[in-house]
């Protein structure tokens, strides 16, 4: 794959169209994220429901993202074949289906929920690049990324804003209908743009036996991109997954207070995506952005391995917020350069590509922290992974730039 491409788009695109699909692809993200999150969200009723440790339970997020891992595969295909916007129908179709068999209220029933969800989120960014690729000018791609993965933790925040309340007022499973309702208006309201947003869909494009794999096979450079996100997806869960646990265990903060912490790490992920493609934009280029984002992950996380427990707790805050904002912030400007390194009709494939090392990471990251807590009995100790993570992302960067001017694979 060529180092650069030419920044034209497949046509001039309208600056008010790419406003609405931006709108729409970011609020498919929210839906998609927040149906996904209900389960964790809601732990300790779902378990007490079912009769089992509330830690099974957390079981769910792992299988939820090994479906969404196994469906990136062929993601692509299916946002080419059907357009980026019917696609995206079919991710609300499937996040409705999956709450609607989660009103049934049984073990079996939630196992299949969370297939569904599984499937809805490996559909979902590949056909939102699809679109974006084609609605996004050049110079605005990076920031235009990064508010459609702001997303992820919305819908974050609309899982935990909405269903405690509706937990209480009725039962676990009334989130469950409010997201289905939402997902059903969603795929109702993106009909009318349907016929205008797909009409690139070739439906002549057939699914391969390794699917968007393909793509990492032929270029050198976007596998070593793909082993960037596999890194830095690894770091961002391990802080995600055990935050609360770290502040609660070993900085000895209430439930409430580590809770408050963990909201604002979010929102600092929030900020940071934004911010982060806002700069990539004026810079020119991500690929600085990204170099500068990995190693700050890895010296903050070596500052909270090393430091975390013996300075005062507001300063172990302020790194925690800062991981959050370089941890939780990377992924727009991240997606935004694997954009800029496909032709048009390439970006749904190789965002599906890339996306499949990204949730290898998510598996990995939390599983090896967990083995280090267990072996060590310190979560301090445990951020020396996402340490060496940011570390090795920085490496895999440099090697995907040296990639840049060799020739392409066989």
């Amino acid at each position: 794959m060529p180092s650069s491409l030419p920044d034209q788009p497949a046509a001039a695109p309208e600056r008010g169209e790419g406003f609405l699909v931006l709108a729409a692809t970011t609020w498919v993200q929210v839906l998609c994220s927040g149906g996904m999150l209900l389960v964790p969200t809601l732990a300790p009723q779902v378990a007490a429901a079912f009769g089992v440790p509330t830690g099974w339970v957390g079981l769910q997020v792992s299988l939820l993202y090994g479906v969404a891992m196994l469906a990136s595969l062929q993601s692509a295909v299916l946002a080419r074949r059907l357009g980026g916007c019917r696609a995206s129908q079919l991710a609300m179709a499937l996040v409705m289906g999956g709450c609607a068999l989660a009103l049934i209220g049984t073990p079996l029933a939630l196992f299949a929920t969370t297939l569904l969800l599984g499937l809805a989120y490996g559909i979902t960014s590949p056909a939102a690049a699809e679109l974006l690729s084609r609605f996004t000018p050049p110079e605005r791609r990076n920031l235009v990324y990064s508010i459609k993965q702001t997303g992820v933790p919305l819908g974050g925040v609309l899982a935990g804003l909405l269903a405690p309340p509706l937990a209480a007022l009725w039962n676990w499973q009334a989130a469950f209908l409010a997201v289905g309702a939402a997902c059903l208006a969603t795929l109702l309201v993106l009909q009318p743009r349907r016929s205008r947003w797909d009409a690139s869909r070739d439906a002549s494009v057939r699914m391969q036996r390794a699917g968007s794999l393909g793509v990492l096979r032929r270029y050198r450079a976007m596998r070593w991109l793909g082993a960037t996100g596999f890194c830095l997806s690894a770091a961002q869960l391990s802080l995600l997954s055990f935050a609360v646990a770290y502040m609660v265990e070993e900085l000895l903060l209430s439930l409430v207070m580590a809770g408050a912490v963990v909201s604002l790490v979010h929102m600092a992920g929030v900020s940071g995506r934004l911010v982060w493609g806002a700069l990539a934009d004026r810079l020119g280029g991500s690929v600085p952005v990204l170099f500068g984002l990995a190693g700050v992950i890895a010296v903050i996380f070596f500052l909270l391995a090393l430091l975390g427990t013996t300075v005062p707790t507001w300063l172990t805050i302020t790194l925690m917020v800062v991981a959050g904002a370089t941890a939780v912030g990377w992924n727009g400007v991240y997606l935004g350069e694997v954009a800029r390194r496909c032709h048009p009709g390439e970006v749904g494939e190789a965002t599906a590509a890339v996306l499949v090392l990204t949730y290898m990471g998510v598996l990995v990251g939390p599983a090896l922290f967990s083995l280090i807590v267990w072996l060590t009995g310190s979560y301090s100790v445990g951020f020396l992974l996402p340490t060496l993570t940011g570390a090795l992302a920085v490496f895999c960067l440099s090697k995907c730039v040296s990639s840049d001017a060799a020739p392409r694979a066989a």
